[in-house]
């Protein structure tokens, strides 16, 4: 969808949600060597290196020799499979998986009608400019849709929900957003005298970045919040410690969890 001369200055969000401007719909290079890769994200269903003219050119001069001629039926044969030829079902298509999860906060909800779905609401912290994380399905559905977001003079925007939002950056300081708490990764492994056996549900995680809210959850008797500083150790299950940026270019190596989901802290 492409709306150019749009002005989203005479927009208002009045559902909880937030249009956010993206470099691009999927990270498409990453530092390397001191350059720059660029990643092939999407595979075509089938590959044609064949020139349209020079086949046109072949199937001429096969009538010409009334079909007869070899060697031109050969190379016929082979320009035809290789216009046809399909690409290696193995490669996997990542262009998903390559969804852009950053961008700049354009505008900002002045009213919230409903929790559209969501089981937990948190004070939002973020201000128009912040450079934020949030849930890649919107890029998603973008991407394989061309939904929830459009093209406004070459620029690409979606439009989320706040609560899907989960950290903001300003200048070199990353700020939690909506209760969650950012994190590194630690060894998982437990001793048994001098072994190590590594547990492949939980994750240790250090927090690097203590939520500066507490979520309110639609539930709260299924539901509740540990408290915890820079610095603490705990335990999560794996399935929670999800990654801020799992992409290639990996814009930081931080995950993601709600307070809720602490299963144990380490004194």
């Amino acid at each position: 969808m492409n709306l150019s001369g749009l002005d989203l200055e005479k927009l208002r969000l009045v559902n909880g949600e937030c249009i956010i401007q993206l470099h691009s719909l999927t990270e498409d290079e990453i530092d390397f060597n001191g350059g720059k890769l660029k990643i092939v994200n999407k595979i075509k269903n089938y590959i044609s290196d064949v020139d349209d003219n020079e086949m046109i050119a072949i199937v001429k001069a096969l009538k010409k020799s009334n079909y007869k001629d070899k060697a031109l039926l050969e190379e016929y044969s082979r320009m035809a499979g290789e216009a046809h030829r399909k690409v290696d079902e193995d490669k996997e298509n990542i262009q998903d998986k390559q969804a852009v999860r950053r961008g700049k906060i354009i505008k900002i909800a002045e009213a919230e009608l409903n929790n559209q779905g969501w089981d937990f609401d948190c004070e939002f912290d973020a201000v128009e400019g912040d450079d934020v994380w949030f849930d890649a399905t919107f890029t998603r559905e973008m991407i394989t849709e061309g939904e929830g977001g459009c093209i406004i003079d070459g620029k690409v925007y979606l439009m989320i929900s706040k609560r899907s939002i989960y950290a903001a950056k300003r200048g070199d300081e990353i700020i939690s957003l909506n209760g969650y708490i950012l994190g590194k990764l630690l060894g998982n492994e437990r001793t048994y005298g001098s072994v190590y056996i590594p547990d492949n549900d939980i994750q240790r995680v250090e927090v690097v970045v203590p939520n500066a809210r507490l979520p309110r959850y639609n539930i709260p008797e299924v539901w509740s919040n540990t408290e915890v500083k820079k610095g603490d150790v705990v335990c999560v299950r794996n399935v929670y410690a999800t990654k801020l940026d799992p992409t290639l270019a990996k814009t930081t190596d931080y995950v993601r969890f709600q307070p809720r989901v602490i299963m144990a802290y380490e004194r």
